[in-house]
């Protein structure tokens, strides 16, 4: 279980920078296709305002060209009608009509081809640079005309009028009227400073040539706009050939190309009736960087809101990929659960089995003492097995729910050895196995550490060793340490003989309930390796394994313990092994009947007279009404009715009697957990014993306390 939330744990930070990856890539892929959008919409909109300038430009061109025209007609028509006593000769009315318009010169063209300028000159038709546009119009016509003439020099705009009728005007009969207006006068007339300045507007002829002199184009090296387009590198499908046959049909054109490393867009429309059909177009030339710079300003103002809609994101996928993970773990978790339940019902049932096996067993064969001392042998394996069992699992419990705490004291660690020894030694000989413990390599004795812990490491990796290795074989534990300026790194070696283990168990051998079938009797919770890892890594160290089938497995621990100062070299007396509780008084107080029965039985037969009490009320109502001194030992539970073990022993120690302080009160509880002991210490009692009771760990107790209680006299 701990394992699953663990993998699921440490996929925590990847998943959140995947997380963040995909927000990201979702960003940015929103953010391009919103790009994308708005750069269309912007090019939209600037291709359609384009549109609507040349249609602006094309109707001032055509006004300013009607107005223009309008006026020779109103000329002609003011000539028809003015008397003969009031005619002044053509060269002077032309002259007083040029000076009140925009006309730079005004030409009356007669029947017999001459013409009548507004300087007073009278020349032949055929002279005039306009001559042959003027001999193929008929009727109103506007026409480009370059002049070259000193007298002239420049771009005009050539207007005309042939007249149906001619007009009788003194002795010549005038039947046309032209003139000349530079052609700057059409600058005004074109938005040639939209977008910016950054704009250009053309009026062009259907050849390309540019009619427009703006400061855009120099007249002189680049007369033709077509020039440009055809050194240009269109963009998409549009080409030079689809521009000049849209014109030739007097049809609309759009293209985006690239001239000069500069990318340009571009708008030709025909000027039609504007210009009287002569075929002029007005083209309209943007550069698409005006169009970049507009979608940038909304990129930029977008900025702040995708970054929200990121944060959004974020928090939003992260919530569900949490909710995905809550899901995941519960699911692991209850997965786990089952596993670990269906592992610990076999486990505990296995014993149970067991037992109530031989009981049947022991009640069939009563009178057979051979038999029951067997039965009752293999019970109390059964039982030290069940008891590991729960242990185990009790530990695992503590782990999962995150409540594994080290308590570091003061230890000896030849003293702990020696308890190892005394633990491990008689099992391995009544296996007929060879067990030692080197610890020549070992400096330092006292050192800080959870000493409880250190032995169920220990222990677990010995327990293992006995398991697999059959008779005969030899299992040592070596001591080594590396001693540095305030810890001891202190080296554990567990090496046996056994039977070995596989390279693919060895891969999973430190997860809960792993175990590999090497020996038919084989027994276990398959949780020792694993506390033992997680227990040593809590303190700071490693465990490691190397095994090999059929050659045996050696388990290495390294823990850097910090060292606890010199050792004590007080000498200290050491409990006697006591095999008897002759002479003491002790109150047993235990609520359950049967646990209560069996160890008054038990103490009894070490000959102690035994008193009890079923609850914690009662057992503080018979101290108080006892002698004093009366009771050697109290022999306390924990959960009781009325009053629990902690204030039963609060209420007798709370006592004005003179033994209420000195009676040894000894906790009996079946939480093995340090707080538990801590807890029973602190409300007052002088120690505690686990149930099942081990009469030869109670036995102990006492001895110590007996010395205890002795120095304490003696130093009074």
């Amino acid at each position: 279980m701990k394992e699953n939330k663990k993998r699921l744990s440490e996929r925590k930070w990847p998943t959140f920078f995947i997380v963040c990856a995909i927000s990201l890539a979702i960003l940015i892929g929103g953010y391009l296709l919103y790009q994308n959008s708005i750069e269309g919409v912007v090019s939209g909109t600037t291709k359609s305002f384009m549109n609507q300038l040349a249609d602006h430009d094309i109707r001032n061109v055509g006004s300013q060209v009607d107005s223009q025209l309008n006026y020779l007609r109103s000329l002609a028509k003011r000539m028809g009608t003015i008397r003969d006593e009031d005619q002044m000769d053509l060269p002077y009315l032309l002259s007083v009509e040029a000076q009140a318009t925009a006309f730079q010169k005004l030409y009356f063209i007669t029947r017999e081809g001459k013409t009548y300028d507004s300087t007073y000159l009278v020349s032949s038709l055929n002279k005039m640079p306009w001559a042959a546009t003027y001999q193929a119009a008929t009727g109103d016509f506007v026409s480009r005309l370059a002049v070259d003439k000193r007298e002239a020099w420049g771009e005009y705009l050539l207007y005309g009028l042939r007249l149906d009728t001619p007009i009788t005007y003194g002795k010549e009969q005038v039947e046309g009227i032209a003139g000349l207006i530079p052609i700057e006068e059409l600058d005004g007339l074109t938005s040639l400073e939209s977008f910016d300045g950054r704009g250009t507007t053309l009026v062009i002829q259907p050849s390309g040539e540019i009619i427009t002199a703006s400061k855009y184009y120099d007249s002189e090296t680049s007369r033709n706009y077509f020039t440009e387009l055809k050194q240009a590198k269109f963009m998409g499908t549009a080409s030079m050939s689809q521009c000049e046959a849209a014109i030739a049909q007097g049809k609309s054109f759009y293209a985006e190309y690239v001239f000069e490393g500069v990318q340009y867009g571009v708008i030709l429309k025909p000027m039609g009736d504007a210009t009287y059909n002569n075929g002029w177009y007005m083209a309209v030339k943007v550069p698409s960087e005006v169009t970049a710079e507009v979608t940038q300003v909304f990129l930029k103002r977008s900025l702040f809101f995708f970054a929200i809609l990121c944060i959004v994101l974020i928090i939003i996928i992260t919530f569900v990929l949490r909710t995905v993970r809550a899901a995941q773990v519960a699911k692991a978790s209850e997965q786990a659960k089952s596993a670990f339940l269906a592992n610990m019902s076999h486990e505990i049932r296995t014993p149970l089995n067991g037992i109530t096996g031989l009981i049947y067993l022991m009640r069939q064969n009563l009178d057979n003492r051979e038999r029951q001392k067997e039965y009752l042998e293999k019970a109390e394996v059964s039982a030290e097995f069940l008891k590991s069992v729960i242990t185990d699992v009790l530990d695992m419990s503590k782990i999962e729910s995150g409540q594994l705490e080290l308590y570091s004291e003061r230890m000896n660690l030849k003293k702990l050895l020696r308890e190892i020894q005394m633990l491990v030694g008689p099992q391995a000989e009544a296996r007929e196995q060879h067990f030692e413990i080197d610890c020549e390599g070992m400096e330092i004795n006292w050192v800080m550490g959870d000493e409880v812990r250190l032995k169920q490491i220990i222990v677990n990796l010995l327990g293992n060793a006995l398991k697999f290795t059959p008779a005969g074989g030899k299992i040592s534990l070596i001591v080594n340490q590396r001693p540095h300026e305030e810890t001891a790194e202190t080296f554990f070696k567990v090496i046996d003989t056994g039977c070995g283990m596989s390279a693919e168990f060895l891969e999973r051998i430190w997860q809960p309930f792993e175990q590999e079938r090497r020996i038919g009797s084989q027994n276990g919770t398959g949780l020792g390796t694993t506390l033992s890892k997680i227990l040593a890594e809590e303190m700071g160290g490693t465990i490691g394994v190397e095994s090999r089938p059929g050659e045996g497995t050696t388990f290495t621990v390294r823990i850097p313990f910090p060292v606890a100062g010199q050792e004590d070299t007080q000498a200290s007396s050491e409990p006697e092994d006591q095999k008897t509780l002759a002479g003491k008084r002790i109150l047993v107080v235990e609520d359950n009947d049967i646990n209560r029965e069996i160890l008054m039985e038990i103490l009894a037969g070490y000959e102690a007279a035994v008193e009890c009490a079923v609850n914690g009320q009662e057992a503080v109502d018979l101290f108080t009404q006892s002698q004093p001194y009366w009771f050697d030992v109290i022999l306390m539970d924990i959960q009781m009715p009325v009053l629990n073990g902690y204030e039963a022993t609060e209420a007798i120690r709370a006592l004005e009697r003179p033994d209420s302080k000195e009676t040894i009160i000894i906790a009996l509880t079946a939480n093995a957990f340090k707080e538990e002991a801590d807890r029973a210490l602190g409300c007052g009692m002088n120690g505690v014993v686990t149930k099942p009771l081990d009469v030869n760990m109670l036995l102990a107790k006492l001895s110590e306390l007996d010395i205890k209680n002795a120095q304490k006299r003696e130093n009074n």
